[in-house]
């Protein structure tokens, strides 16, 4: 999780779940609260009583793993800003990383999701802003014949929701997000050799990596000129206003699928042929990403 333009020491927030026991530290003494249900709410000082953590939107939207018994003094008031990752992985795709070495299992783990960084400003009433990184999804489904260890946000521990008081004046994307495309991507072209005979060269080799997620180009009259991930219509509407108690809801939904082409030795790989844009341009597939209140 990343933090940029810290709020002032009486800001608080805290952590309420994470895909892993979330160990945190405090980047600002008193500011940063982290904790996991693992662990009492009360004793991080959030502050939250049962009614709190019982919230029929947050337990709705987040699930039952955050209900627990958390002690401590009334809450003054929150809100909470949660991520939901709902993207799938394309079933070629998969099929194709099993036959380069993955666990078989992988196409039969219905809970499977891309992994997906997104990054978002709070704004406070008094004008001060946080910037939080969210992130979620495997980080293991990948070609087994990349070092994934040289992509360091892989190695961060997930992170889908966030606390903060109540005071909040806006929540919205900061760009748009970044999907992690786990394979290796070929770019070919044609090649004219003797008696007019076409034949495929490799151009480029791309590793696997986090791709971030494009809106469609449009004409004058909002006509699709060239279709890229977002729809110019699905783009993530700022939440403006959100009332104490209530949920900020960020959902991704949509395919992580990537164009597969003959390479220069004719086999079938992930890839594409160098005069294929459309292809290109819709790589790494088709989203939608929803900012709602709850």
């Amino acid at each position: 999780m990343v933090f940029r333009n810290l709020p002032d020491l009486k800001r608080r927030t805290c952590f309420l779940r994470c895909s892993s026991l979330f160990i945190g530290r405090s980047m600002v003494p008193g500011l940063l609260l982290l904790c996991s249900m693992a662990i009492s709410i009360g004793a991080t000082g959030c502050g939250f009583d049962a009614r709190d953590a019982l919230n029929p939107a947050f337990v709705d939207f987040l699930g039952p793993a955050v209900i627990g018994s958390p002690s401590g003094p009334t809450s003054s008031g929150h809100v909470v800003i949660a991520f939901r990752n709902d993207t799938r992985f394309d079933e070629q795709l998969l099929t194709y990383l099993v036959e380069q070495g993955l666990d078989p299992t992988i196409l039969e783990d219905p809970d499977l999701r891309p992994r997906v960084r997104m990054v978002v400003q709070i704004t406070f009433v008094n004008d001060e802003t946080l910037i939080v990184e969210f992130n979620d999804g495997s980080a293991t489904v990948i070609d087994p014949a990349f070092d994934a260890s040289t992509v360091p946000e892989l190695l961060e521990t997930q992170q889908d929701n966030l606390v903060v008081q109540c005071d909040v004046s806006r929540v919205n994307l900061v760009g748009l997000p970044s999907v992690f495309l786990p394979t290796f991507v070929t770019t070919t072209t044609f090649d004219n050799a003797q008696f007019v005979v076409l034949t495929r060269r490799d151009l480029t080799i791309a590793d696997p990596r986090f791709v971030q997620l494009q809106v469609d180009q449009v004409d004058d009259l909002g006509n699709p000129v060239i279709l890229r991930n977002v729809g110019v219509r699905n783009q993530p509407a700022p939440a403006v206003g959100p009332n104490c108690g209530s949920v900020v809801t960020l959902v991704m939904s949509g395919t992580l699928k990537i164009n597969f082409s003959p390479n220069g030795a004719g086999a079938l790989v992930p890839g594409f042929l160098d005069t294929d844009i459309d292809s290109q341009e819709e790589s790494p597939g088709r989203y939608q990403i929803t900012v709602g209140i709850r």
